[in-house]
Formats: C-alpha cells, structure tokens, sequence
C-alpha cells in the first residue's frame, strides 16, 4: 500500500522513516516514556500524520548504554 495502490500516489515513505528514527530518538531522549499509542497514522504521497496520540509515562529503570531502550510493557 505504501507504493501505490490501484492508481493512488506512492506514499510519503521517507516521512515515515524519519518518523520511526524521531520516535527512536524520543525513546532515548525521555526514558519515562513506557508505552506509545499512534492510532491511526495517516501517509499520504505529501507527508505523514498522527491522528491520535497517546503516551504512558513510568518511573525510568536504569539504561545500560550497551542494549538498545525497548519501551515497557503495560500492566
């Protein structure tokens, strides 16, 4: 769906690479941050949009600077 589909204009792919790499960043930047809602993303051939964002914050756990932030699990 992203190229194109049934005639409709190739997405914004690079829109939505450096959203995933700004997300990545903000998972490093703000520890706290535990859980991250986006629902729905919209892409159109001119950019990318968060309609609906939601974030859960918890108290930060230590960073190993050698694994990668995986944010938490809700429960």
């Amino acid at each position: 769906l992203l190229d194109g589909y049934r005639g409709s204009p190739r997405t914004d792919i690079q829109g939505l690479v450096d959203l995933l790499v700004t997300l990545g960043q903000l998972a490093i930047d703000v520890p706290e941050i535990a859980e991250l809602d986006f629902n729905p993303v919209v892409c159109t051939d001119a950019d990318v949009v968060l309609v609906d964002v939601k974030v859960c914050l918890a108290e930060a756990s230590p960073v190993n600077p050698g694994v990668p932030r995986q944010l938490r699990m809700p429960g």
